[in-house]
């Protein structure tokens, strides 16, 4: 029955997005010709049936329409984006095609502008009404989780985000689960029938995350859930690398699976490289001015020099100057070795969060992000991304465990997950985790949103 009422409101939302695609592109005509398209010309049905045609198959593509608990708003504003420039794109080859002069493409920028800032505004208005709904214990689906401490990172965001309106109604799981959430959620021990579980109570889904799968146990799970309908999900580590990793490669007539722990989609890194040379070119043109007033304000703190150079490693070890706006005092590598005792981070990594070497131009340009500014000329220049792990400096590296030595398998970036995530308040090995699990689920998409999640950061000013 949820399946079927899913699909019915899937369709209504992706009529409404081809509706609203319909309004936008008259509206589009009122403003280049000052009349609606469809009031105008007889034959505008053929227009209003292509692009009622390529916007249902492209939401549905871009599954637009779905209704994710857990979608982030970036994400949804990128699936917008791409499917109204493939479907604006589309639509003009279509004028193209028909003949229909008295369009033109005139009319398909202020089309794309109009339809991606509707459909967003539409999208924000339907998840932002869920949300409130789910908080206050509507729309909700209950869930019981069978794991071990690794499911304790699953557990909080569900217990964090009342919106996505997950109610855990038990967990299934070892003495480390127990002793966190006893007091919050029932805790059942590691041998209860699960079975006998989903006859009596009302259960939505079972979730099994654990670091080590025997496939007996899944095999009866997947078993027990289908007798009853309900759905069953699993995590596993290794599900990182077959997620985008994995392919079959003939050798002859012999099927092997093969795992690349490096995004191998070529396309996607020319257009990841092609934009970030774009992008940054862009931002150095524009910021300009910025660029001036902060190296007024450095130079005349205390005289010394504007950026400060250091070198770092970047892709499979190679090394290259990053360049920085100076934000600590001229002697600050010098004071560095004094202040060893107070350093903050676990592992090689040294970072003070009351560092007393950093100027006061310099600690608000760290809080806003802008000292990492100089850094899109690296970008230019191919030796960094502007989104990618943080490049370490050779003296870390010598530090790293063997596991770690994989974040330099990517090219360095301005900006990361770890970037957007807390920074020093996030502990050396789990930072490099993070840099690991962005390369195993790398995409564009993925992306898009740290960019964002960057500019919010730097617009809150809340780094450190």
């Amino acid at each position: 029955m949820l399946k079927e009422k899913e699909k019915v409101v899937n369709n209504f939302l992706a009529f409404v997005e081809v509706v609203i695609a319909w309004l936008s592109f008259n509206m589009a005509m009122f403003f280049c010709f000052g009349h609606f398209s469809f009031l105008k010309y007889k034959d505008s049905i053929i227009i209003h049936l292509i692009i009622g045609l390529v916007w249902f198959i492209l939401g549905k593509y871009f599954r637009l329409a779905q209704l994710h608990r857990s979608r982030p708003y970036s994400a949804i504003l990128f699936n917008c984006v791409v499917l109204v420039l493939t479907g604006t794109s589309l639509l003009g080859l279509a004028i193209l095609g028909f003949e229909l002069d008295y369009i033109g493409f005139n009319p398909l920028p202020y089309f794309g502008f109009i339809n991606l800032f509707l459909m967003f505004a539409f999208k924000i208005a339907i998840y932002s009404s869920f949300k409130r709904a789910r908080v206050h214990g509507r729309n909700t689906r209950s869930i019981i989780i069978i794991g071990d401490y690794t499911a304790t990172s699953f557990i909080e965001k569900l217990l964090k985000y009342k919106e996505w309106g997950y109610k855990i109604v038990s967990i299934v799981g070892n003495n480390d689960l127990a002793r966190i959430y006893q007091n919050v959620i029932p805790v059942l021990p590691p041998d209860t029938d699960v079975a006998k579980l989903l006859e009596h109570k009302t259960i939505d889904e079972v979730v099994f995350i654990k670091e080590r799968m025997h496939v007996d146990e899944v095999e009866q799970l997947t078993h027990a859930c289908s007798e009853v309908g309900v759905i069953f999900r699993m995590y596993s580590p290794f599900f990182n690398m077959l997620k985008s990793k994995a392919h079959i490669h003939h050798y002859n007539t012999m099927p092997l699976l093969t795992i690349s722990n490096t995004p191998t989609d070529y396309l996607a890194m020319k257009v990841k490289a092609i934009s970030d040379f774009v992008i940054s070119l862009l931002v150095i043109i524009l910021a300009s001015p910025v660029f001036v007033l902060i190296s007024i304000l450095i130079k005349f703190t205390d005289g010394g020099s504007v950026f400060f150079k250091q070198r770092r490693v970047g892709l499979r070890g190679r090394r290259f100057d990053a360049f920085k706006f100076r934000t600590m005092v001229a002697n600050a590598e010098e004071l560095k070795q004094e202040l060893m005792d107070e350093n903050e981070m676990e592992g090689p990594v040294f970072k003070i969060k009351n560092d007393p070497r950093i100027t006061k131009i310099g600690r608000f340009l760290r809080k806003t992000s802008l000292d990492e500014l100089p850094q899109f000329f690296n970008v230019l220049m191919g030796d960094m991304s502007i989104v990618g792990p943080r490049p370490p400096v050779p003296e870390e590296v010598q530090k790293y465990e063997r596991w770690q030595l994989r974040r330099l398998s990517m090219k360095p970036g301005i900006t990361c997950t770890w970037q957007v995530s807390g920074r020093n308040d996030i502990p050396f090995d789990e930072w490099m985790k993070m840099d690991l699990e962005y390369i195993d689920n790398w995409s564009l998409k993925l992306d898009f949103v740290i960019f964002l999640k960057t500019i919010r950061t730097m617009l809150l000013a809340d780094g450190h």
